[in-house]
């Protein structure tokens, strides 16, 4: 920062005159002695004409400021002195200290307020060449009028050279345009412009980008501007912008491999579901097909009910877990060809509540609704089922869907214990156990569809859309 300071008498005095000052103060000296001739032959305008020593007095002030103010004033005084002893002392003393003092203090007001903007002057004229911003005034016609050395510094193109040519053939090809339109905002609408960016040609080819503030002057038709070298910063944006895309497309392709590894997971979950129920299949159904068909005429039977489509996705994934508790039955009772004792048929009624622990506790939303549905699914509607003795929409309700779906895949295949039902006969025992042992809503949904298909589908796409849906008569 440069250090302010305060002109006073003392510095005045020690800067030496230049030849143009000695030529402005010398001229107002040959000025005050001719007012003063005139003032002594011409008797009839008695002292007026010494108040014309005020533009000898003005004359050296603006010339050498505070210094030809107070050198005229010290003249000026001595004049009216002189005059006043050649005209016989008129008005006595009184006269002469107020001359006197008038001419002293003119030409020190004057000599002060011409020193005062002689130093801003200078002020300004330093600070625009010692400054790092690019400073300039141009007319409405396109052409620069002045610019400071920043412009030379910073283009490598001489004042004369800039000052030569339009300024928009220094501008970018690409904001030819938009530097048009900041001129005629300004020039046409009178507005201010803050904050412009454009690109200025340097004298080696390249650009620069320069940051604009500037303000129309109507009455000089002049723009006067103040620009700012910002190449650095757009070229750190552009920098930060690239590595923004960058980091972007980096996080787009980690989430696309998230997003497939989480697809694998996924995947590697439901298989591991899926041979979890296959395990408890063995024991009693070597075909692996009953976990299917259960999969699949669940998750239609709960498309029909109205759930929605990731409901239908979680049912598709836990009702093969229906039975998992069997893996604690054992054999000789599982397989049993004949009729089951009492204490046999309590062991079998065990697994439901066996197949529930073995799958609680855990965060799998599939999971949870395996444990719901190895707990619920051999409940009744009337509340004679096991193991809690349930009864309506106490029951979870993907334990009533899977309900009917386990019946009638047990009532239309074949296990040890009985041999397969008709499809017609089976599904007349369902409609049968409406309200009984199903839930009346559950077994409607079930009329809707096609009972044939649905003793026979293994894999989704074994349903005709069509069929899927399809009404029919017993």
């Amino acid at each position: 920062m440069l250090p302010t300071r305060s002109f006073g008498l003392r510095e005045a005095m020690a800067r030496p005159p230049s030849p143009i000052q000695i030529g402005i103060v010398g001229l107002a000296v040959l000025l005050a002695v001719a007012i003063f001739g005139v003032a002594v032959v011409v008797e009839r305008f008695g002292d007026a004409p010494l108040f014309l020593f005020a533009v000898p007095l003005a004359l050296a002030s603006i010339g050498w400021g505070l210094r030809g103010g107070m050198v005229l004033g010290v003249l000026t005084s001595l004049l009216a002195g002189a005059w006043w002893v050649e005209r016989s002392y008129p008005g006595g003393g009184a006269w002469l200290s107020s001359r006197v003092f008038t001419c002293l203090l003119i030409g020190l007001l004057l000599g002060w307020f011409a020193e005062s903007r002689h130093r801003l002057m200078r002020a300004i004229a330093h600070h625009r060449e010692c400054s790092l911003d690019l400073i300039a005034t141009a007319n409405f016609d396109g052409y620069f009028t002045a610019v400071n050395p920043a412009f030379t510094r910073t283009l490598g193109f001489t004042a004369e050279e800039l000052l030569s040519a339009p300024f928009t053939d220094f501008v970018h090809p690409d904001d030819v345009e938009p530097t048009i339109a900041a001129i005629v905002k300004q020039t046409e609408q009178g507005r201010d412009v803050f904050n412009f960016q454009n690109r200025y040609r340097t004298k080696d080819g390249s650009y620069r980008w320069l940051e604009w503030m500037s303000s129309p002057d109507p009455i000089g038709r002049e723009l006067i501007a103040v620009a700012r070298d910002v190449t650095d910063r757009k070229q750190l944006e552009e920098l930060e912008h690239e590595y923004k895309q960058r980091l972007e497309n980096n996080v787009r392709e980690r989430t696309k491999e998230l997003n497939r590894r989480n697809a694998e997971l996924e995947e590697a979950r439901r298989e591991t579901l899926y041979r979890l129920a296959l395990a408890a299949e063995y024991r009693d159904d070597d075909t692996f097909k009953h976990t299917e068909r259960i999969r699949n005429s669940a998750a239609l039977l709960a498309a029909e009910l109205g759930l929605t489509e990731s409901d239908v996705a979680l049912m598709r994934d836990a009702a093969p877990l229906h039975d998992i508790g069997k893996l604690g039955v054992s054999d000789a009772v599982l397989l049993k060809p004949g009729k089951l004792t009492a204490d046999e048929f309590e062991h079998v009624r065990w697994h439901a509540e066996l197949g529930a622990r073995i799958l609680s506790g855990s965060s799998s939303h599939a999971l949870q609704a395996g444990e719901e549905i190895a707990r619920s699914h051999h409940e009744w509607w009337d509340g004679m089922g096991y193991p809690a003795g349930l009864r309506g929409e106490e029951i979870p309700l993907f334990g009533r869907i899977v309900a009917v779906a386990d019946v009638f895949d047990a009532l239309t295949h074949e296990r040890p214990y009985k041999p397969a039902w008709p499809v017609d006969e089976a599904a007349k025992e369902i409609r049968r156990l409406r309200g009984l042992q199903f839930d009346p809503q559950v077994v409607d949904a079930f009329e809707r569809l096609d009972p044939y298909l649905l003793a026979v589908i293994a894999h989704p796409h074994d349903v005709p859309r069509a069929a899927s849906r399809h009404t029919w008569a017993a």
